[in-house]
């Protein structure tokens, strides 16, 4: 998108092109259907095109799979906790969502 301003003056017009700060970009059907996969399946990262949306997810990824090393309980809900905790209104991390479940259902005395 482009603005133009045209500001007269007493003797000429002066014509100021300013280019918008946003590029309009269609996101294609395929794109959200990966973004939508891999909200439910943590091995589908991979295909989404979106540079830093897929390096946010592995980051997210990374970060529940470092705090599920020590909780071997969990691990089995990997898959799971990864789906609800993309799947909640308001989202959470999966990571607080295996928090959450850790210290509230399995080991509350961990947790203080």
């Amino acid at each position: 998108m482009t603005i133009t301003i045209t500001v007269p003056d007493d003797v000429t017009s002066t014509t100021v092109t300013v280019p918008s700060a946003r590029t309009t970009t269609a996101v294609r059907p395929e794109d959200v259907l990966h973004l939508k996969a891999a909200y439910a399946d943590p091995a589908q990262i991979s295909a989404v095109a979106d540079v830093r949306t897929r390096r946010a997810l592995q980051v997210e990824l990374r970060d529940l799979d470092a705090f599920l090393v020590g909780r071997p309980k969990l691990r089995p809900y990997r898959a799971h906790l990864w789906y609800v905790a993309h799947h909640a209104h308001p989202t959470v991390t999966s990571r607080r969502l295996a928090s959450l479940l850790w210290c509230t259902v399995w080991f509350p005395r961990d947790c203080g």
